[in-house]
């Protein structure tokens, strides 16, 4: 979600922007993790956001990619935030405070 609410800020109001995400789950926590993305997919319309999700069992490397002539592959995901104090923790809401784990980031330019 942090990452909606950048794009939901950078966005002009007026605009639209699909984001599919393509992710793993255990089939222990797969209806509960649907109902989530479904909740959420209602909330990013509000907001212009069109929010699509697919599961494969089979996908390991992690990469955000745009229409543009970006790709960014994230070596751990976008779970790079260290855990702070929970919700009484100012840390949890303001991610320029938040502490990053050890991951590399690398951008390449789309042929």
């Amino acid at each position: 979600m942090d990452l909606m609410k950048l794009i939901a800020n950078k966005k002009t109001p007026e605009s639209e922007v699909a984001v599919h995400l393509i992710t793993t789950n255990d089939e222990d926590f797969i209806e509960n993790t649907k109902s989530s993305f479904e909740q959420m997919k209602m909330s990013l319309e509000s907001v212009g956001i069109l929010f699509t999700y697919e599961f494969d069992n089979f996908i390991h490397d992690r990469s955000i990619e745009q229409n543009t002539v970006w790709k960014i592959i994230l070596g751990r995901g976008l779970d790079i935030w260290q855990k702070t104090g929970g919700w009484i923790d100012i840390n949890e809401y303001i991610q320029e405070k938040r502490l990053c784990k050890s991951c590399e980031i690398t951008i390449l330019k789309k042929k």
